[in-house]
């Protein structure tokens, strides 16, 4: 079977160029030219370059396709105008929609968020399912929610239209080898011997091992069962987001204290790290931003019984397992 990734330098999207090769399909790495391209070129896929933004690249790239795994989008949450969200990832996802339904491509995975479902994750001890609406909103903190909801709209209208079979997965955190977000940052917070924590946010997360996820799409992507459905990524029990620190910690083989900063206090850190960046006009994400704070302050609570019921999946990685993974990749890049 013939298989194109997008967003193939990414963390999910570099994970799926991996365990579809590994399951004997054949795949095109999508990827800009601008890109870190050398974990992709160590896999034997197939490497083409082009943006989903350019419209008029993307037939060739498609051409004798079977199924599209979309990947790429802004993924900087909380961190660029609301131009830059709407360009790569609404408009983007258009792109390959359209260009995927006229080369005949037979079905097309959205790699999604939990974040579409707005303030449901935050509802107490009742967790969001496949179900719930999506209700994000459009304001500066959540463009990347909002603009994660408009390209599930598009998908689905593709699929209501009959041009191209859709099928999604959700996703509320991801981690592994090539992780720019919650992995790089836990790892950076644990650095110090003395690990500041915001006030007492401790918010539930479904942190699942990109390996994992990414086994998840290809079932939802290849099986009957997958199409027109969409899947939220969550293991049997949510896991607060300290755990996953701590075993971060333990990953190090480090010793850590926990000391409380007061939100106010954490707050203005991150509000001055935000603005340095912007008064740089750096368009890399800060290390900290508000939205990352903002971020540890909610829940992503969400219910994934519908992938093991319909698809048999499992997610097989132990956060303990995971991060020594990460860890061990870390530490073999920096010694390159």
């Amino acid at each position: 079977m013939k298989t194109l990734v997008t967003g193939s330098t990414g963390l999910v999207g570099s994970a799926l160029v991996e365990r579809l090769l590994a399951r004997g399909h054949e795949v095109r790495a999508l990827a800009r030219k601008t890109s870190d391209l050398s974990h992709l070129k160590t896999t034997g896929a197939e490497i083409v370059f082009g943006d989903i933004t350019d419209s008029g690249a993307l037939p060739p790239v498609v051409k004798g396709i079977d199924i599209v795994f979309h990947c790429a989008a802004k993924v900087t949450p909380g961190w660029g105008t609301w131009r830059e969200y709407e360009e790569t990832t609404v408009e983007g996802t258009k792109n390959v929609l359209k260009a995927s339904s006229e080369a005949g491509v037979k079905r097309f995975l959205q790699v999604s968020s939990h974040m579409v479902y707005g303030d449901a994750c935050q509802k107490g001890d009742v967790p969001a399912d496949e179900n719930t609406p999506c209700e994000a909103g459009k304001t500066p903190p959540t463009f990347y929610d909002y603009s994660k909801m408009l390209a599930e709209q598009a998908c689905w209208e593709h699929h209501r239209q009959g041009k191209i079979q859709v099928s999604m997965i959700r996703i509320v955190s991801a981690y592994g080898p090539r992780d720019r977000l919650l992995a790089d940052r836990v790892y950076k917070q644990t650095s110090f011997p003395i690990l500041f924590w915001p006030g007492n946010a401790n918010p539930r997360y479904s942190i699942v091992y990109v390996n994992d996820i990414a086994e998840l799409a290809i079932l939802a992507a290849t099986s009957d069962k997958g199409i027109g459905q969409v899947f939220n990524v969550a293991g049997p029990e949510p896991m607060r987001l300290k755990e996953f620190a701590e075993a971060m910690i333990r990953a190090r083989g480090v010793k850590r204290t926990w000391a409380t900063m007061p939100y106010p206090v954490a707050w203005v850190w991150c509000w001055m790290m935000e603005t340095s960046a912007k008064l740089l006009r750096s368009k890399k994400m800060p290390y900290l931003t508000l939205a990352s704070l903002r971020s540890i302050n909610r829940e992503g609570h969400i219910d994934g019984s519908k992938a093991r019921k319909e698809l048999g999946w499992e997610p097989k990685v132990s956060v303990d397992e995971g991060t020594k993974l990460y860890v061990q990749w870390l530490r073999q890049q920096k010694k390159r």
